[in-house]
């Protein structure tokens, strides 16, 4: 008799989860919408309306909670300049957002963020680390790209969706008779939730990215320098990582991506070293040596001496090994590839290819038949869509043409 109650009430506690799981799921996707700015499908809880008052009633709270503003209102006005050219001459325009940017106190936080609605912060810690306006202006355009792209507001709808299925696991599986069951397996469903959440979080920043670069060139600034903004953040982090990483994937996994997004944008743009310099570092007491500010070359600069042998000879595509072909199919597929260490940079430490800024080139390998290592063959990318082979181990470079 007992038994046949508890699988009485099995049963109906299997049923109760089902229809809360399949209430959070109708619900969720009920919330579909288009992004006019990206293209994108999304699921968001919010008006854009919305999400406007929600970002300007929390920006006072986590404004307090990094220290307050800063007092320096001259470095306010200066990333507010910087901001309102990113988010006026960028595709970033088109939206109804009200931008403000915050400088945030904080002298110890490396952290830069934006809550749905518009509000953009940073905080001197952060500001302090980079060198140049255009690195300023990477920072702020991928923050910009969190709200036009209304992460936050998707992000509130997968919690209203991952909490519903959280909660039915825990309905359907839970035994009143095995108290210690039941929150093993909500700890496992919570576990489960914060698995998916975090991937949702790492797919937004890879987007934010994206945009971050793209907004920076539409505002006239070197979009090469997202790239720099990485390695600077990674280098400031000496032996912790930095709260801006936390939240963020490593950026070694970002700077692929980001070269990506470079592909097809014109080289150069604005720096805006000494501006940087006057109004930032010199207010926080930061220096930055000048030499490191320096433009990277046009296109007719004189290159590095090369070594005897080395070539600018070219070859064609159709004539590469075919091992060579099946690297560049990986490539535009972005992966996966078979080692590693494909994808990291290629530092021209031979100068044998033209000189670039740090983190212009990747490097990928081609497999040797019968070679259990990388062997020596190479194809090496530029961020503005230049590919090389080298079958050397980087002595020689041809590069290739269609």
């Amino acid at each position: 008799m007992a038994y046949e109650r508890s699988r009485n009430s099995g049963g109906a506690r299997l049923l109760i989860g089902l229809v809360i799981a399949g209430i959070s799921v109708l619900t969720y996707f009920s919330r579909r919408t288009t992004n006019e700015l990206t293209g994108e499908t999304q699921y968001v809880k919010l008006t854009e309306q919305q999400e406007v008052s929600l970002g300007l009633s929390s920006a006072p709270q986590l404004t307090r909670q990094f220290g307050g503003a800063t007092s320096d209102s001259n470095l306010a006005q200066y990333v507010t300049r910087v901001g309102q050219r990113v988010a006026t001459r960028s595709a970033a325009a088109k939206t109804k957002y009200p931008f403000k940017f915050t400088v945030l106190a904080d002298r110890k936080t490396i952290n830069a963020f934006a809550l749905p609605g518009g509000p953009v912060f940073i905080t001197e810690a952060l500001l302090s680390r980079m060198t140049n306006e255009a690195q300023l202006a990477g920072v702020l355009g991928h923050e910009i790209g969190h709200v036009v792209a209304r992460h936050g507001a998707e992000h509130l709808a997968k919690a209203d969706l991952t909490a519903g299925l959280v909660g039915a696991t825990v309905v359907a599986t839970s035994d009143p008779d095995r108290p210690g069951d039941a929150r093993a397996k909500a700890a496992l469903a919570a576990a489960t939730a914060q698995l998916i959440t975090m991937k949702f979080g790492r797919d937004d920043e890879l987007e934010s990215d994206r945009l971050g670069v793209r907004f920076m060139h539409e505002a006239g600034y070197d979009a090469a320098q997202m790239g720099e903004v990485m390695k600077v953040l990674k280098a400031a982090g000496g032996g912790r990582t930095p709260e801006f990483f936390s939240t963020h994937p490593d950026p070694e996994n970002r700077l692929e991506q980001i070269a990506a997004a470079l592909k097809g944008l014109p080289a150069g743009g604005e720096l805006g070293a000494d501006e940087f310099r006057t109004n930032v570092l010199e207010r926080t007491g930061a220096s930055a040596p000048r030499e490191e500010q320096v433009e990277a070359p046009p296109e007719e600069a004189p290159l590095p001496k090369r070594e005897k042998g080395a070539t600018e000879s070219t070859i064609k595509i159709s004539q590469l090994p075919d091992e060579a072909r099946d690297t560049l199919k990986l490539i535009e597929s972005n992966g996966p590839y078979p080692f590693d260490r494909d994808g990291i940079e290629f530092k021209n430490r031979e100068g044998k290819l033209p000189y670039r800024p740090g983190g212009y080139y990747r490097e990928y390998t081609v497999i040797t038949p019968g070679e259990r290592t990388r062997g020596a063959r190479r194809i090496v990318t530029g961020a503005n869509g230049e590919r090389y082979y080298s079958d050397d181990h980087y002595q020689s470079f041809s590069r290739l043409v269609p």
